[in-house]
């Protein structure tokens, strides 16, 4: 397991000394894992809604006609280059 070290103001360590009953580092790492999971469940809501608001805007009927793989190739081709593997 890790170690990470945080800094806090003196005033702010004499509170937690006083309630020595308490396990401080078990608090941090219940509430960074809180933020994380906060902050990744945003990240794929985000996710989630731009790819909806993308596909809203796709014509189905145009994408049925189009060789998609075809398509692909173009982009790469524009991208890397014919010559690039």
């Amino acid at each position: 397991m890790a170690t990470v070290s945080l800094r806090v103001p003196d005033e702010l360590k004499e509170r937690m000394d006083a309630h020595g009953e308490i396990n401080w580092s078990a608090v941090l790492r219940a509430n960074i894992e809180e933020e994380l999971e906060r902050l990744e469940s945003r990240s794929i809501g985000h996710a989630v809604a731009t790819s909806e608001r993308l596909s809203n805007g796709v014509d189905e009927a145009e994408v049925a006609e189009e060789n998609t793989a075809e398509t692909i190739r173009e982009w790469r081709e524009r991208r890397y280059g014919a010559d690039s593997d």
